[in-house]
Order: structure tokens, then sequence, then C-alpha cells
């Protein structure tokens, strides 16, 4: 009786399992095989494979939304790529100061850090416009939307990275010391290469917020569509009725492209962000 009750909850919790993934998984299967129809074919049947005499299978598409996407990509890679490296600078630096150095009113600092992990970001959104577009003239730039998103990560990226610095055994540190190393040098050679799991994970998780993000990025480039990023830029123009071209294959072919360079940094980095997730490095 206690093997049956066994397997019937193992049975249910497979069960739970493959539901809540096929309804991950479906999306994506009507994502993929609709870029490969032709619009006319997607009206009739959204669900069929193409491929078959009712559904012939079309490529074209992707050359189409390829055109025009490809610039907004390459913004968005500057923009991900620059978010990413003063992340993880500025908040490993502040999080190496945190653990190893000592001062008044430390903990108090840090505290005052992590409040503001408990305010909803869209409750700054005007006032954090208003600093950045009318006073420091950012407007229609880069730096206007990467500076703010460095700022915004710090603390919750400082509180991840100094608890994992935390768990450094000390003795290393103290053993560097005696051997004359500089913080700088304890930071560049102890710290940084033993976090390298909190860092990919942070690192990671800030591609996926650069690549995503459309209302501040909307907001601080519009009036300069040629600085859009991949999110901004995809809305934008695949809701402009002026470009004939603009098919629900292409829609859908551009939705694709789009999300491939994230399919692709995940499956190059998924090792280190499941083992900076493993570690212990984000429980409260």
């Amino acid at each position: 009786m206690k093997k049956f009750k066994f397997f019937f909850r193992k049975a249910i919790h497979h069960a739970v399992i493959v539901a809540l993934l096929f309804m991950v998984m479906l999306p994506f299967y009507i994502l993929i095989i609709n870029s490969l129809k032709l619009p006319k074919d997607i009206i009739k049947d959204p669900f069929s494979f193409p491929g078959t005499d009712k559904a012939p299978m079309l490529l074209s598409g992707y050359g189409v939304a390829w055109k025009l996407v490809k610039g907004y990509i390459f913004n968005t890679v500057i923009v991900a790529v620059s978010e990413i490296f003063g992340v993880l600078l500025f908040a490993s630096l502040a999080a190496y100061g945190f653990t190893c150095f000592r001062f008044r009113g430390r903990n108090q600092l840090f505290t005052f850090f992590l409040a503001f992990m408990m305010i909803p970001s869209i409750l700054t959104l005007a006032s954090q416009y208003a600093l950045v577009y009318s006073g420091l003239k950012l407007g229609r730039t880069f730096a206007g939307v990467i500076l703010p998103a460095v700022a915004g990560g710090m603390p919750v990226n400082i509180f991840l990275i100094r608890t994992f610095f935390n768990g450094v055994p000390g003795s290393l540190f103290e053993a560097a010391e005696l051997d004359g190393a500089s913080h700088f040098s304890r930071y560049i050679k102890i710290a940084v290469p033993l976090s390298m799991p909190i860092l990919f994970t942070i690192g990671l998780s800030t591609l996926l917020g650069a690549w995503n993000d459309v209302i501040w990025s909307r907001l601080i480039l519009y009036g300069n569509e040629k600085l859009y990023t991949i999110s901004v830029g995809v809305f934008v123009s695949f809701n402009s009725t002026a470009n004939r071209s603009i098919t629900d294959t292409v829609i859908y072919a551009g939705y694709c492209i789009a999300s491939l360079p994230l399919v692709i940094a995940f499956a190059l980095t998924s090792r280190q962000f499941i083992k900076g997730l493993t570690n212990g490095a984000i429980k409260m």
C-alpha cells in the first residue's frame, strides 16, 4: 500500500511537470511553425505543421525579418555588454568593500542599500526620466539607457555578490595579505575567480533585462530610431502599417530571430548559471 501511494504521488508530480512543460513550450511551437508558413495558412490553422500540401514550408520570412532587426540586435548587444560590464564591475567592487573593509557604519550603509530592493522600479520611473532626460541631457543616447540600468542593478547584485564573498574562507585573504598582496590583488586573484558562478548568474540576468526592456528604452530612445534596441525595434517596426513587406510570417520570424541570441547565451552559460543558483548565493 505504501509503495502504491509513493508511485501515485510520483505519477501526479510527473503529470503536473509535463503539463506545465507543455504550457511553456506550446507558444514556442506556435511561434516557430508559423514563421515557416504563408500568412494565409497561419490564418487557416495556426497549429498545423509546415511542409505539407495544406501548409508548404517557407523560409523567405527570415530574410525579410533579418533585414528589419539586424541593426536593432547590434544596438542591443552594445547596451547589454555595457550593462553587464558596469553591473559586474561596480557591484563586485562594492561587495568586496563591504566584505573586506572595516569602517564605521558599514552595516548601516549596507542595510540602506538593501532598502532600495524593496522599492518597485515603476514608482521611480517618472523622476528617473526627468533626471536622465532633462537633468543629465542623456535622452536619445545609449548612455541614457545604460547608466540607469547599471545603477538600478546595484542593490540586489551587491547583496548577492557580498553573500558569495562571505562564503570564501577568510584564511585565503589573510594568507594573501601576509604575502604582501594588496586589496586590488586579492580582489582580482581570489575574490573574482572564486565567485565566477554568481557573476555568470548576474551577467545572464542583466543580459535578459537589457534584451527584454521595452518601457525605459522606448522612453529614452524615442525619436532616434537608429538606436532602438531589439524589443523596441520589433515593437515599433512590426506594428507599422506603412511597410507592406511585414506580414504575419515576417513577424513570427522576427520574434524567432530576436529570441535566438538569448537561447544561445543560456546554452553557453547554463552550467555556471545553475551553479550560481545552487551554491547558496541567493538564499536569503
